[in-house]
């Protein structure tokens, strides 16, 4: 066998293990998306029952108006992840509460992107998250420090900071 061949089979061989790992690597990926899903629609299906049964309680209306906004604060934060496909923290839901107000203009994905700048994660590690190319998460957040109105040298992850201390 000549050296041409074995070095074609030993590279045919990487790249089907590095297929392989990929695949493993997405079926695990869909399978935590899947929980999160599910989880976020158990908790938003209880929450609704909570809201139905405070509602239909004899008591002090000042109270009974505190109860059913906390509920549907609790719910509006699970609309949120279950669009944003990721689990939010109290702080992070107050954080997007703040962007969306202040740039209504700004997709989904770059919420979701804007969370996880504010999460110290880099660039590579959100292009992965997203399911996009480091280059293509460039352009989004290139396009997206025009969107929130940043000059040149102004960084994202300092505007974002910024905002959520705010």
């Amino acid at each position: 066998m000549c050296p041409q061949t074995t070095t074609n089979k030993h590279a045919a061989e990487d790249v089907e293990n590095q297929i392989s790992a990929l695949k493993t690597r997405i079926e695990t990926q869909e399978k935590e998306l899947t929980r999160v899903a599910t989880a976020i629609t158990e908790k938003s299906t209880i929450l609704r029952s909570l809201l139905d049964q405070i509602y239909a309680l004899e008591i002090d209306p000042g109270v009974k108006r505190v109860m059913t906004g906390t509920c549907l604060h609790l719910i509006d934060k699970e609309i949120t992840e279950k669009r944003l496909n990721m689990e939010l923290t109290e702080s992070d839901s107050v954080f997007l509460s703040k962007l969306q107000k202040k740039h209504p203009n700004l997709s989904q994905r770059e919420l979701r992107i804007s969370v996880l700048v504010r999460l110290n994660y880099d660039t590579k590690e959100i292009a992965r998250s997203v399911g996009i190319t480091t280059r293509g998460m460039e352009s989004i957040r290139y396009r997206m420090h025009h969107k929130l109105g940043l000059g040149k040298h102004e960084s994202i992850k300092s505007y974002l900071s910024n905002l959520a201390l705010s």
